[in-house]
């Protein structure tokens, strides 16, 4: 699965760059109340001053200058990148989430259980006791891209109206990007993991298969149900209800109050359920050609045990970097901007979540 697009004759921006740009220059700041569409006024002269240098440097990019394009690149990744990595740490949800540099080593560290062959003691002999020690264990990154055409002509001449919305959509392609590749790697290293596991994968979810998961896993701390709506709303059946008011017997009110205001209970068995927000891919159809896709797919949740250490890491490794280069697709001249980042789940302990799949909703394979 890729979370990138291609350029031809991709030039890191950093590489095109003087390095007198930085995060904290007023250009920096000006270039963002311009995107916002602020008054410049409370900026003094060093508005007008920063306005016309970007407008420049429009200019000079519309006709083919690359150094331009790369820093006027170096000024939208400052805009973008403080707003961006507060979102990213939404990756928590998760379990484990770490902000590394660029040149750290590319690990986590997980505990793991040592001893845990304990026998019956026989006569004479010392009984093995788990314990719990500290490993090391690298963890892979996948670079995770968004990006856009840019209009520099309109720049050119102060209109910066679509800015603001573009950066939007950098950091909106990134963010839900990031989050399917973390929610996808789970799926994989639960549904593929030797030994104890609690999923249920079906054709169809049911309740017998997805009471046992719940069960497995409340031994370890109160779960939380999280997943898309489709599948969190099919709690609704098997908790009895059918219908509308008054058509409906067999449940309490409060219950009933719950699913007319949200379309959703807020317990199952003891379990919270959690709506995990999933907005359309309004460049992917759904499998049966009818619909726009998910961003994340519609028939995965997850069942998590409150309290304990969860078994998921999630790191993102230094800051944007940012690329321009021409859509092997459509020929425009684009910018691409990247973040990288890894998941993993830890080795032998896949069994701490459980996998909730319906595959009739999702591709997922």
């Amino acid at each position: 699965m890729s979370y990138t697009f291609e350029l031809n004759n991709e030039r890191k921006d950093a590489n095109f760059v003087s390095g007198k740009v930085k995060a904290n220059s007023p250009v920096v700041e000006i270039f963002s109340a311009m995107a916002q569409g602020k008054d410049l006024a409370p900026y003094g002269k060093k508005a007008d001053v920063a306005a016309k240098y970007i407008m420049e440097l429009n200019s000079k990019a519309s006709n083919g200058d690359i150094s331009a394009m790369s820093e006027l690149n170096e000024i939208r990744r400052f805009a973008i990148e403080p707003v961006l990595m507060k979102e990213i740490k939404l990756l928590s949800i998760y379990g484990n989430y770490k902000a590394i540099g660029f040149n750290d080593s590319c690990e986590v560290e997980i505990p793991e259980f040592a001893n845990l062959g304990s026998k019956i003691q026989a006569a004479g002999q010392d009984v093995t006791f788990p314990v719990i020690r500290k490993k090391r264990v690298p963890i892979a990154t996948v670079n995770i891209s968004g990006g856009y055409a840019v209009d520099y002509r309109k720049a050119a001449i102060g209109d910066m109206t679509d800015e603001n919305e573009l950066q939007d959509q950098v950091r909106v392609q990134i963010r839900n990007n990031a989050a399917k590749y973390v929610v996808e790697t789970i799926y994989t290293a639960i549904k593929n993991a030797k030994g104890v596991k609690y999923l249920a994968d079906d054709a169809s979810l049911t309740k017998t298969n997805a009471d046992k998961v719940i069960a497995n896993v409340r031994r370890f701390g109160k779960p939380t149900i999280t997943g898309d709506y489709a599948l969190i709303s099919k709690f609704n059946d098997f908790a009895g209800f059918s219908g509308t008011t008054p058509a409906v017997t067999g449940i309490s009110q409060k219950v009933m109050d719950e699913i007319h205001s949200t379309g959703l209970m807020g317990m199952y068995n003891g379990a919270i359920l959690s709506e995990l927000p999933n907005p359309y891919d309004l460049t992917t159809m759904n499998k049966a050609g009818d619909n726009f896709d998910t961003m994340l797919p519609a028939g995965l949740g997850y069942v998590i045990p409150a309290g304990g250490q969860s078994p998921i890491y999630t790191i993102t490794r230094g800051g944007l970097t940012s690329f321009t280069g021409t859509d092997v697709t459509t020929g425009q001249i684009m910018s691409r901007f990247d973040l990288s980042v890894g998941a993993l789940v830890a080795p032998n302990r896949e069994y701490e979540i459980g996998l909730l799949h319906d595959q009739s909703l999702d591709s997922l394979k």
